[in-house]
């Protein structure tokens, strides 16, 4: 007589985008770039590494999934990634010692630094250092009252980049898009600045060109919208 054996396999599921870190986000993202790149287009692929990514689940262990729960699983990855992002100003981070810091989003784009704003143009445009251009957004809150907050003063994006990178990735997504939007002003606030430095307009002018050949600047973020959203749910469904 025949008896089928039931295998059982622990497996963790997001339910939403903010179960997902900015790390994870990262390294699906980075599967999904070599695919384009290489001109490859593998749905198994694709999946495995989510269920990999997302839940913690070797290849092995993803072959003796149930077929039905395989669909479930990944129905619900797909879900986390189509999720709506608002903007998220501040949220908690526990470190390896259990004391949790509460990190708050640079409180007045229009007013940042001028090395904040190279450094986060600097990091943005590659999801291999989207963790550096969240260290240089959001910082350790220092003061705060009600809805208003003041955040540790900025010294560079290596002080808190390993951080960030278990940030929720609801949180990153919501800022980014937030930044891309702001883009323009950011833009227009960088060229009063170095204008008030004494650098002519035909100096600027002619970074500019050498800018939009590079893709720096606010078409950047339009690239990056572009590129990122519509394929982050790509074969899960």
């Amino acid at each position: 007589m025949y008896m089928e054996k039931t295998i059982q396999v622990k497996i963790e599921v997001p339910n939403q985008l903010a179960d997902i870190t900015l790390d994870q986000y990262q390294r699906y993202f980075q599967i999904l770039d070599k695919i384009d790149k290489d001109g490859e287009d593998s749905e198994m692929f694709i999946n495995l590494k989510a269920l990999e990514i997302f839940c913690g689940l070797e290849l092995k262990e993803s072959y003796k999934l149930p077929l039905s729960h395989f669909d479930v699983v990944l129905n619900k990855i797909a879900n986390c990634l189509t999720e709506e992002t608002p903007l998220i100003k501040r949220f908690w981070l526990r470190g390896s010692n259990g004391v949790e810091v509460e990190f708050g989003m640079h409180p007045d784009l229009n007013n940042m630094s001028f090395g904040e704003y190279v450094d986060i143009e600097n990091y943005i445009s590659d999801w291999k250092t989207m963790h550096k251009a969240m260290a240089v957004l959001f910082r350790p809150i220092t003061a705060k009252v009600k809805d208003f907050y003041e955040i540790e003063e900025y010294e560079s994006a290596s002080k808190y980049e390993e951080y960030m990178k278990h940030m929720p990735a609801s949180v990153a997504i919501g800022a980014l898009v937030f930044f891309y939007r702001l883009g323009m002003k950011l833009s227009e606030h960088m060229m009063d600045y170095l204008l008030s430095q004494g650098i002519k307009e035909s100096e600027l002018l002619a970074g500019n060109k050498s800018s939009d050949k590079s893709g720096d600047g606010t078409s950047l973020f339009m690239r990056w919208l572009d590129q990122m959203f519509p394929s982050s749910t790509k074969s899960l469904n």
